[in-house]
């Protein structure tokens, strides 16, 4: 099914107020209905996920607003697909290239080329010396901070398109949009979402029920 566009959707500009700004946007009843319609989240659970949405829309801004960030998070991409290829070049033994792309490297560093792409990987991994996080990292890190708060109301979720789980973080994506889900141009991105949760909760439901 194509998803269909809110033309109220946009972007939040919190400020002191963060938890209650959320709040005046959440739609409860909606959010509510995802579980059944007898369903009703305690007052404790509500100001959780509030406080949860608060703070990952301020992180988002921020990764936004920080220019080195994204630049870092591009260039540690760059080394990560770089070093993919040299390990592939490695593994398929093409001794043309690998030979040819080796004594470049030597020349120009005095490594050797699995030293060189040891290093390319060091530098992909490296994470928040620059007081950032990647933008992944940020959309796992809300879905699952979000799981935890529901199995605290004892709701069994399951990982479907048709699930409980799903139909719940599709809402609150279609009501505070990017901040469950990144952005996407898609008309079809049901499935990309589900994927999305399987990704980030695999093996995560399992362990905290």
């Amino acid at each position: 099914m194509k998803d269909q566009i809110n033309p109220t959707r946009k972007r939040l500009n919190l400020g002191l107020n963060a938890i209650g700004t959320v709040d005046t946007i959440l739609s409860w009843d909606k959010l509510e209905m995802c579980f059944g319609a007898s369903f009703k989240f305690s007052t404790e659970t509500r100001f959780e996920i509030t406080k949860e949405l608060a703070v990952q829309q301020s992180r988002i801004q921020k990764l936004v607003s920080e220019k080195t960030s994204t630049k870092m998070y591009t260039f540690q991409e760059s080394s990560r697909k770089l070093a993919k290829d040299i390990e592939n070049l490695i593994e398929t033994n093409d001794k043309r290239s690998l030979s040819f792309i080796a004594d470049i490297v030597k020349r120009e560093t005095g490594n050797e080329i699995k030293a060189f792409c040891g290093a390319l990987k060091s530098i992909a991994g490296t994470e928040n010396d620059f007081g950032f996080v990647r933008p992944n990292d940020l959309y796992r890190d809300i879905i699952r901070k979000i799981v935890k708060i529901l199995l605290k109301e004892r709701i069994s979720l399951s990982l479907h398109v048709q699930s409980n789980l799903n139909k719940f973080m599709t809402e609150l994506d279609r009501q505070m949009p990017e901040t469950i889900f990144p952005k996407s141009n898609a008309n079809y991105i049901e499935e990309g979402r589900i994927r999305i949760l399987k990704d980030y909760l695999r093996g995560h439901l399992r362990a905290n029920n």
